[in-house]
């Protein structure tokens, strides 16, 4: 009994512990409210369960789930490096620093509503700085989330703006469509869907460095 008792609790964990397959391509532009970030231009996210990688137009970059970096490559050079992840708000801050400086404000976060974004089942939770400005924040549970995006989301947020990260902390889902309001930015979407598919088709391939690369020192 104890035997049959042991190998039914392994496949009950292994069971409740495996992640349905799914592949999430959001398309971000965080160049549009921060002209620091315009040399990244527009940035590719594609979400997995076992991790997250961003495509730009020079740089691409990948981290699995559990790591402490994020593997950074460049095609051109062929050369690829590891940035500590905790090093990511630092960097940014200081880039910000160079033109306009950190936002401190804290929004208020107001109660989520039920919806659908592109056919998928979603929370709109609004993160309100004033009657006239707020960040609208849609994110979904159709799919587990995925532990690393939420970590490098965290540490890009509180590089910009510490109040948005905390408020931000408090949500739950994979975020797939962020949209700004405010004065100089009316309805500007910051991150927005563009596929959703339920199957992780070219995953192993995207979460690791790709032939003929060489590592180099971590640089910024």
């Amino acid at each position: 009994m104890p035997r049959r008792l042991f190998l039914a609790l392994v496949l009950v964990t292994s069971t409740a512990s495996a992640s349905p397959p799914f592949h999430i391509q959001l398309e971000a532009n965080p160049a549009a409210p921060f002209p620091f970030l315009s040399k990244f231009g527009k940035v590719t996210l594609h979400v997995y369960p076992g991790g997250v990688r961003a495509e730009t137009f020079w740089l691409n970059g990948f981290s699995r789930n559990g790591t402490s970096t994020v593997t950074v490559e460049n095609p051109l050079g062929r050369m690829y490096t590891d940035m500590p992840i905790a090093d990511i708000a630092g960097i940014l801050r200081k880039m910000a620093a160079a033109e306009s400086g950190v936002e401190r404000a804290t929004p208020i976060v107001e109660r989520a509503v039920a919806g659908r974004v592109r056919g998928i089942d979603a929370r709109r939770t609004r993160l309100r700085y004033g009657e006239q400005a707020w960040i609208d924040v849609w994110t979904t549970t159709v799919v587990p989330e995925t532990p690393q995006l939420r970590t490098i989301i965290q540490e890009l947020v509180r590089g910009i703006s510490p109040g948005t990260a905390g408020a931000l902390a408090s949500l739950r889902g994979t975020p797939i469509y962020v949209e700004l309001n405010f004065s100089h930015y009316k309805k500007l979407p910051l991150v927005r869907l563009k596929s959703f598919a339920s199957n992780n088709i070219g995953e192993a391939e995207a979460l690791r460095v790709g032939k003929l690369y060489f590592k180099a020192p971590f640089d910024w």
